[in-house]
């Protein structure tokens, strides 16, 4: 793709936006009764006092519960892709942390160190004060940068572009989730749960609307305040293909009440 100006991105931006009032937001079959849930779930440890212990026990957890990963800070990429060895659950590792303010090179050389030490996903967070400012190209390259060594491996890294929606209007969350699109990712992300707000139907609705002409190529990851089943579902039937958060045990045995796996 040649490179746009933020006036061309500006115009492109404008057209998205009148395009999702009007799109229809049918839900792809499958998202609005997510049968296993667990699959769904990016169990999550991104404090900043997490230990070895918290570590530990958050990949116990998802070899126990099947989760679809652990998502980690990069310190500790290694440890858990050790003790996720054999089982159905990979390691995504976050980029650019919380604040998505990192200079792209060092956002690169961060997803070039969580892929080599095993990290089969990656969580970045793009330039927010860029994006506020009406730097639609910088957003771009910024994104595009970290989607291309996602290209590399075989098969590719999978790559989600967290936009803040809790910090954007509805208008930004438009331009960051279009934007993201069109740079590559695989996933648009709605909160780190760093910042003020959580996911919300709205907001996920809007992102779904938004990516919805890749054909489910670029999908959605609600996360930010998740912690209960009846939030995780709805917000799966506003479209998240995919769900980020701490409380993944307490979801899942609350959608299993009579499963084996509560006991032991």
């Amino acid at each position: 793709m040649d490179a746009r100006t933020n006036a061309e991105w500006r115009t492109l931006i404008e057209a998205k936006i009148a395009e999702v009032e009007i799109v229809d937001c049918d839900i792809a079959p499958g998202l609005e009764r997510p049968s296993n849930i667990a699959r769904l779930i990016d169990h999550t440890a991104l404090k900043p006092e997490s230990t070895e212990e918290h570590i530990d026990r958050l990949c116990g957890e998802a070899r126990k519960y099947d989760f679809k990963s652990c998502c980690v800070n990069g310190a500790w990429v290694h440890r858990a892709v050790h003790k996720l060895e054999g089982s159905n659950s990979v390691v995504a590792c976050v980029v650019g942390f919380p604040l998505g303010a990192t200079d792209t090179m060092a956002k690169v050389a961060e997803s070039s160190a969580a892929i080599a030490k095993g990290a089969r996903e990656l969580d970045m967070v793009i330039h927010i004060g860029a994006l506020k400012s009406g730097n639609y190209a910088e957003v771009y390259e910024d994104v595009l940068s970290v989607s291309r060594v996602c290209s590399t491996p075989s098969p590719r890294i999978i790559l989600k572009a967290i936009v803040e929606t809790a910090l954007l209007t509805s208008s930004e969350i438009v331009a960051a989730c279009y934007i993201a699109a069109e740079a590559g990712v695989n996933f648009v992300k709605t909160c780190t749960g760093f910042n003020k707000g959580k996911a919300t139907v709205d907001h996920v609705r809007l992102m779904y609307k938004t990516v919805k002409y890749k054909g489910g190529k670029v999908q959605v990851k609600a996360s930010g305040g998740v912690r209960d089943l009846e939030n995780a579902v709805a917000l799966c039937k506003a479209g998240a293909s995919r769900i980020g958060t701490s409380a993944g045990v307490e979801i899942l045995l609350e959608a299993q009440p009579h499963s084996p796996l509560r006991d032991g």
